[in-house]
């Protein structure tokens, strides 16, 4: 990678994680659930809420609004909610992109990106493994990450990065069954090794099945 994208590619990688501080980590959870949290995003009363202070209240906020869990609607700031058709048409989009960029990739010489994209596999399975959701599904994000960088699109990463927030990966976590973890592990194992074929076509079809029908892989394994 170059040093442009490679530093893009760091920085979205290890954005997507649970947070190492276990307040923020629970109002991440509070408001996918849709409870424990104030009505409405507010340093005040995000300090209010948990008992903390003024300074607190402002860093729960800003912490919160960097990875998506609180976004601006018009004038006004709101939790991150999606219903089931913003869901959906997000993960339209995402695999758009993901699309996209493996017919690019295939098109390219590969073999630099071999290692990075074998390694987030690797990670994803041993997560998905456990049967953790949200585990698995950041694990996910990751491996897809590795595939859209490998293109080496600066202005591609970007996007895909603004547009796959952590707080969709918690809030599609929710979503999920065993069943779509285990048809996810199929697909994303086809997807690397059609990738590594250069079957663009079938390696977009895996990569979208995780995306649109998780638990129905588009091939068997």
């Amino acid at each position: 990678m170059s040093q442009g994208i490679d530093q893009l590619y760091r920085t979205a990688i290890e954005k997507l994680a649970k947070s190492a501080d276990a307040d923020i980590e629970h109002l991440r959870r509070a408001v996918i659930r849709g409870d424990g949290v104030p009505l409405e995003p507010d340093p005040r009363l995000l300090a209010e809420a948990s008992g903390k202070g003024a300074d607190w209240g402002e860093y729960a906020f800003g912490e919160l609004r960097a990875f998506g869990f609180i976004v601006a609607d018009v004038a006004r700031f709101v939790w991150y909610r999606p219903t089931k058709n913003e869901m959906w048409e997000r993960q339209a989009v995402l695999a758009g992109i993901e699309a996209t960029a493996i017919v690019r990739l295939v098109s390219m010489d590969r073999s630099p990106a071999v290692p990075e994209i074998l390694k987030r596999l690797e990670a994803f399975e041993r997560t998905a493994a456990s049967g953790k959701a949200l585990a698995s599904l950041l694990a996910l994000q990751k491996l897809m990450v590795s595939v859209v960088a490998a293109t080496g699109e600066v202005a591609t990463l970007e996007e895909y990065a603004r547009r796959a927030s952590v707080a969709q990966v918690y809030a599609r976590a929710a979503t999920l069954e065993l069943t779509d973890i285990e048809g996810m592990t199929t697909s994303a194992r086809t997807m690397v090794q059609l990738l590594f074929e250069g079957a663009a076509r079938d390696c977009a079809a895996a990569a979208t099945a995780m995306r649109i029908h998780p638990r129905q892989p588009a091939f068997a394994s």
